[in-house]
Formats: structure tokens, C-alpha cells, sequence
């Protein structure tokens, strides 16, 4: 370990109590700077003179904290220090400066960290910049002035990194705030089915952890997991979840609604990884499914696996489903799902309890029947043909058959359901 070697400021006049209160040498070179501003420092060094040392030196121009190890340091983070600069000593026991400042930049990742070092060898070097993302080095012996000027330029850059994010941030929210309207102008009961869905992630991720929280980019995917078909004739969204004819084109655009969705989300800044999670929703743990690339299992975003199972999940028990028959139909369809999500699902997680819905048996159109509707009777033909029996869940094949019988004449003029409908008499009644 070496101290800091003590030398005058250059520019600095000391007054009659030896002091330094004004400074033309760190005016001239930081003109933004504003002694009122007290960047706060964490340093960090197992030799309690050179701290003592770096207190005496930097206290005039830094709200100073200090600790005398790796641990000592992380444990001030996580207490909550709001650290502008974090300077560390490359030579600790038990934990290296590198390794401290790799678990401090996962902390606070908004610190901008310095190292101390009186090695200055290039791999050194090399492993502190891609491991500890360091931005400046300070080799031993340094001059206090050195010091000095190079926390100044951590913290400026501490400064360019906040504003850069507050803009990011602020872009994000802006183009959330739109595309929330646009949605809900598109489609009033969107917002409700994407509460509902938050509602069963949220208690996925407290199966794994009481006091786990839902990581904010499938929030996002959540509330825009539909956006795409905003850009889609309403009519046209229509026809397809009724089952009537589409032209190859137009089911071509039906289906690619997802992809869409997540084009249009890559526009907003810092949307990248929301975009992913919409665009691959519908794909298959094995790949099956739009959009037609070679994406697949571990490749595919752990959102949109996630997203994939909740939904077909939650569409199931939403329309009458139980909750036993529902895993059923999902464990049959495995290649659909990541093996270690449905695990948890069949094993850890129970639903959350306010369901926010209840199913009730209504008779309809049937030109009205839709995928994902329940049968709340057998199915049959004018002729008595049996079509399907009570409790089927309507699939898009199966409803591409009624379809055509219905064409033919074979088919009665109304179905027997099960529907969801919602508690909140202004929620939306499915999931779709």
C-alpha cells in the first residue's frame, strides 16, 4: 500500500488559517463544477492510514465515505448509498479491487468507479475495464491534485450518464403513455385482460419468491403484448377469432401481428427487450410457430416462454377450464413450453385467488363462437352428427370445421357456451 502523496494545489492561495477556500486551477478545469454540489465518494482501501489520507485530501471538495474492505464497501451500497464515484485499491485480501467493483457496478450501476493501482500491468488493466468496468486508474504514488482532477471527471461523467438516462427514461415513458392510449382507443377492454394477466405472472414469480416482483420489461410486454393489432383492420381481427374464411393474405396479417407488435415497440428507446418478448409470444419451445426463424428453446426470450404458458393457461381456466384439466392440456402439449416454467407451473404455483371473473352458461349465435369459447353442452349437427362433446375448448382447427358444416346448412343456428365474465362490470370477458 502506498499514501497519496500530499502536494500544494496548483492555483490555490492558502488564507491566513491555511486553507484553501477558492481553487483557479479546478475552476478553469471544471467550469461546471459547483463546490456546493458535494459529489459523494465511496473509497475504498484495507489500510486505514491511506484513508485517513484520502479524507484529509478529498473532504474539502467530497462528502466522503469510507470502508476498509470489498464486503465493507458492498454492505454501504446496499444500505443504500447513492455513490457518484466509487474508488477502489486494486490490491485487497479476500477480495480484489476488480471483484469489488465487478458486484458494485450490478449495485449501483449508475456509479462511475476508479482504481488504485501499483500494478500497472496490461492485463491488469484489461481485466479491470471489462470486468470492474473501470473508467479512470490512478497509479501509486499519485499526487493529490491527480486525485482530484480524476474523481472530477468521474463525477462529470457520472453527470453525462444520468442526464443520457433521464432522457432514455423519459422517451420510455412518453411512448408508453401513447401507445396506453392508443390501445385503449383501439380496444377499451385491452387494459383489463393485461391486469388480469399481471395478476397470474405476479403470483408465478412469488411461487419461486414470496417477495418476488415481475421484472419491468414484461410489465411492459404485458401491457402492449397486442399492439401489433392495432395496425390490422378491426374487422379483419374479427373474422379470425370467429373462424370464418381468411384470404392467404389475410391470414398472412393476422398472424404476424405479434412480429408487428414488436417492431413497432423497437422505435421507443430502451424497448429493446419488450420488443422481443412481444414479437416471439406465440413461438413454441421447439420453434413451431410465428415468426418463422430459427429461434428457439433457450433462445427464445424468458418473457415470452413465460408469456407463452400464462396466456394458454389463463385462456383455458378463464373459459371453464379447471385448474387440474388445464395443466392436463398443457403437459400434452409440452413441445409448446419451457420444460423448467411447466414444472413450476404443475408443482409450485396455485393461481392467485381473486380470479377477477366468473363463468356463466349463455346460449349465442352461432356465428358468434370464437376460439377459446367452452362448450357447455355436446355439439352436435341438424342431422345429429356428433361434433364435439361438453367442455370442449373451441381450437382454431376445430372451429374451421364448424365452419364449414355451417356453410353446408348442418349446423344449428346457436351453441350452448361457458363464458367468462368479468367481476368489474367494465372489464373485458376474455383473454384473447
Amino acid at each position: 500500500m502506498c499514501n497519496l502523496v500530499d502536494e500544494p494545489f496548483l492555483g490555490c492561495a492558502s488564507n491566513a488559517e491555511g486553507s484553501a477556500p477558492g481553487c483557479v486551477w479546478l475552476k478553469h478545469f471544471f467550469p461546471m463544477f459547483s463546490m456546493s454540489m458535494n459529489p459523494l465518494i465511496l473509497c475504498i482501501d484495507d489500510d486505514p492510514v491511506v484513508l485517513a489520507n484520502h479524507a484529509r485530501v478529498l473532504r474539502k471538495h467530497f462528502t466522503m465515505h469510507t470502508a476498509l474492505s470489498g464486503s465493507e464497501g458492498l454492505a454501504a451500497i446496499e444500505q443504500g448509498g447513492q455513490y457518484s464515484v466509487i474508488l477502489a485499491d486494486m490490491r485487497m485480501p479476500g477480495m480484489d479491487g476488480i471483484e469489488f467493483l465487478m458486484r458494485a457496478s450490478e449495485l449501483s450501476p449508475d456509479s462511475v468507479t476508479a482504481m488504485l493501482t501499483g500494478n500497472a500491468d496490461q492485463e491488469t488493466a484489461v481485466r479491470a475495464v471489462n470486468e470492474g468496468r473501470v473508467y479512470r486508474f490512478l497509479n501509486k504514488p499519485s499526487s493529490s491534485s491527480l486525485v482530484i482532477e480524476t474523481l472530477f471527471a468521474c463525477f462529470e461523467r457520472h453527470k453525462e450518464l444520468s442526464t443520457r438516462r433521464a432522457a432514455a427514461e423519459g422517451a420510455v415513458d412518453g411512448g408508453v403513455r401513447l401507445l396506453t392510449e392508443v390501445l385503449q382507443a383501439a380496444d377499451p377492454n385491452s387494459v383489463t385482460r393485461s391486469k388480469v394477466l399481471r395478476e397470474y405472472l405476479l403470483s408465478f414469480y412469488r411461487s419461486i419468491d414470496s417477495a418476488g416482483g415481475m421484472p419491468r420489461d414484461l410489465e411492459l410486454a404485458v401491457m402492449f403484448r397486442q399492439v401489433g393489432e392495432v395496425v390490422i383492420p378491426a374487422t379483419l381481427v374479427h373474422k379470425a377469432k370467429r373462424g370464418r374464411e381468411l384470404t392467404p393474405a389475410e391470414e398472412r396479417l393476422v398472424d404476424s401481428a405479434p412480429e408487428v407488435g414488436g417492431k413497432i415497440l423497437r422505435y421507443i428507446p430502451g424497448m429493446e427487450s419488450v420488443a422481443a418478448i412481444v414479437r416471439y409470444q406465440g413461438k413454441g419451445y421447439d420453434g413451431s410457430g410465428l415468426p418463422k426463424d430459427d429461434v428457439k428453446g433457450e433462445g427464445l426470450p424468458f418473457g415470452a416462454r413465460l408469456l407463452r404458458l400464462m396466456l394458454d393457461f389463463l385462456r383455458l381456466e378463464a373459459n371453464g377450464v379447471s385448474h387440474g384439466s388445464a395443466l392436463a392440456q398443457l403437459r400434452r402439449a409440452s413441445h409448446l413450453y419451457d420444460p423448467e416454467l411447466l414444472k413450476v407451473c404443475c408443482t409450485r404455483w396455485l393461481p392467485p385467488a381473486d380470479r377477477k371473473f366468473e363463468r356463466v352458461k349463455v346460449t349465442v349465435p352461432l356465428e358468434e363462437l370464437c376460439i377459446y369459447d367452452v362448450l357447455s353442452r355436446p355439439l352436435y349437427t341438424v342431422t345429429n352428427t356428433f361434433v364435439a362433446p361438453e367442455g370442449t375448448v373451441i381450437t382454431k382447427p376445430l372451429l374451421r370445421k364448424i365452419r364449414d358444416w355451417e356453410h353446408l346448412q348442418l349446423m344449428k343456428k346457436e351453441v350452448d357456451i361457458s363464458i367468462v365474465r368479468p367481476t368489474d362490470p367494465d372489464g373485458g370477458a376474455s383473454l384473447t
